[in-house]
């Protein structure tokens, strides 16, 4: 395989902008009243409507930042005579566990409440989370993330695709502390930054230490990023078998760990690019239904590991 291929270095620190919309629409169903207090006004007329005074950005889930999943939640909330966010509810949501971090981040925020006849009063407000990536390394899991974090000197290097030199300080940290067990991931993502992507699933697969799924998982997505560049009939077979190779390092990779929600992600991001690429329509169809089943398997291991979290934080 031609070592041509180049991944993408994009995406991978989790950032938002976050926007207020203009109050909800009279339409939409009120929320029964509170216990106490006055029930929530509509902004408009003598209610003016609160002002936004700190605001905190939501955190992208893991899945959803390794499936690059972008766009916007719309939540209708309570803002109560104390600037607090409460009641919320989520008119327009998304996928794998973004709902719930734009609720987590809303209900932190704080307002100037707003106010009928000078007085502060709660209001029904609609809040917006815009979810968008930032570029940054693709690809790149946590334990890959807490290295670069660790080890500056590395990290300027690969940025500044100064990669002999990115090398040499592996090799040298190698000797210095041989029982690190991130320095084959390390090789493994400076070989994917090369675009030698059948080098580094090699390292992948050599990889016997504690990051090996990420590893593994790392280089299904980066022949995900450049086998799914065009589908034209030119170069269809080449990129056939970096999806190939992509979907060994998945598949090896739920073998290390069965309940892993990102390599099944990644394979089923993997047999969507396959059926692209496949003529037979019965093959595809059947591709499709597979992409489908591992995409719900990821989906519900995403919930179950949010709700063993959450009951964990209790």
């Amino acid at each position: 395989m031609p070592d041509t291929i180049h991944a993408c270095r994009k995406c991978l620190t989790a950032a938002a902008l976050l926007v207020l919309l203009a109050p909800a629409a009279p339409a939409l169903p009120q929320e029964a009243p509170r216990a106490e207090g006055p029930p929530p006004y509509r902004v408009g007329g003598e209610v003016t409507r609160p002002e936004i005074l700190i605001s905190k950005p939501p955190v992208y889930t893991e899945l959803a930042r390794r499936a690059r999943v972008t766009g916007t939640v719309i939540v209708e909330a309570v803002i109560d005579e104390q600037g607090n966010v409460t009641q919320t509810r989520v008119l327009k949501g998304l996928p794998m566990g973004l709902d719930r971090a734009a609720v987590n981040a809303v209900q932190a925020w704080k307002f100037k409440p707003a106010t009928l006849q000078g007085r502060p009063v709660p209001v029904y407000y609609v809040l917006t989370v815009n979810f968008h990536i930032d570029d940054s390394l693709f690809g790149c899991g946590p334990a890959f993330l807490k290295f670069l974090g660790q080890n500056a000197e590395f990290t300027a290097h690969l940025r500044g695709k100064r990669y002999q030199e990115a090398a040499q300080v592996l090799d040298r940290l190698a000797t210095e502390r041989p029982a690190e067990p991130a320095i084959p991931l390390a090789r493994t993502f400076l070989l994917l930054e090369q675009g030698q992507l059948q080098d580094a699933w090699q390292e992948a697969l050599n990889d016997r230490g504690p990051e090996r799924y990420e590893g593994l998982c790392s280089v299904g997505a980066f022949a995900l990023q450049a086998g799914g560049k065009g589908l034209d009939a030119e170069g269809r077979a080449e990129r056939a078998e970096v999806i190939a190779l992509g979907l060994k390092a998945e598949t090896a990779a739920m073998a290390v760990r069965a309940d892993g929600p990102e390599a099944i992600l990644y394979k089923s991001l993997l047999l969507r690019t396959k059926a692209k690429l496949t003529l037979d329509p019965g093959e595809r169809q059947a591709l499709k239904e597979e992409a489908d089943r591992l995409l719900k398997q990821s989906t519900d291991l995403q919930k179950a590991r949010g709700t063993l979290d959450a009951h964990q934080e209790r």
